[in-house]
């Protein structure tokens, strides 16, 4: 799978990522992530940063949660997962979803980060790539790009091209 990267490049952004994991457990903290995904597939990807943040802390100084985006529409999980995020060290979004979201995503969003207290930390979005892009093509990452920005977090992002979905160039307009 290609994958492609906003500047600065990714390694540059992991790298920032890692000496925040190292500072925490150099302080005997632990590293608590939040992941949320949308599927199988897109919940790989995540496990990709959690393997990386587990290679550097070790398991015991991970402190991870992990949230199905569909299942935000349930109130106790959307509870759980907005708890979660106000105490996150980092932030995972994993979807191949451009252009929107479901709505209890919005919610769970708009419900902790004017809440957030605690400064620091970095809001990574791994983000399916369309082909072709349609008109409204990166929405979500403006959407996640402005967030980060008002819940003072350092924002990551990587797109992944996704495989064209059979019938679509018989569908596509010339």
């Amino acid at each position: 799978m290609k994958n492609i990267i906003e500047s600065p490049s990714l390694s540059e952004q992991l790298a920032r990522l890692d000496k925040r994991v190292v500072a925490a457990v150099a302080d005997g903290r632990s590293f608590s992530p939040i992941f949320l995904y949308q599927d199988g597939r897109t919940r790989k990807w995540a496990y990709e940063i959690h393997d990386r943040l587990v290679t550097l802390a070790g398991q015991e100084r991970v402190r991870g949660t992990w949230w199905k985006i569909k299942d935000l529409s349930v109130p106790g999980v959307l509870a759980g997962a907005v708890s979660t995020a106000l105490r996150a060290d980092l932030i995972v979004v994993a979807t191949d979803a451009s252009e929107g979201m479901p709505l209890p995503f919005y919610v769970w969003i708009k419900a902790w980060l004017p809440h957030r207290s605690q400064a620091g930390g970095a809001l990574a979005a791994l983000l399916g790539k369309p082909e072709p892009r349609g008109p409204w093509s990166g929405r979500l990452t403006k959407f996640l790009r402005a967030a980060a920005r008002q819940g003072r977090l350092e924002f990551l992002k990587e797109e992944r091209t996704l495989p064209l979905e059979p019938g679509a160039l018989a569908s596509s307009p010339d």
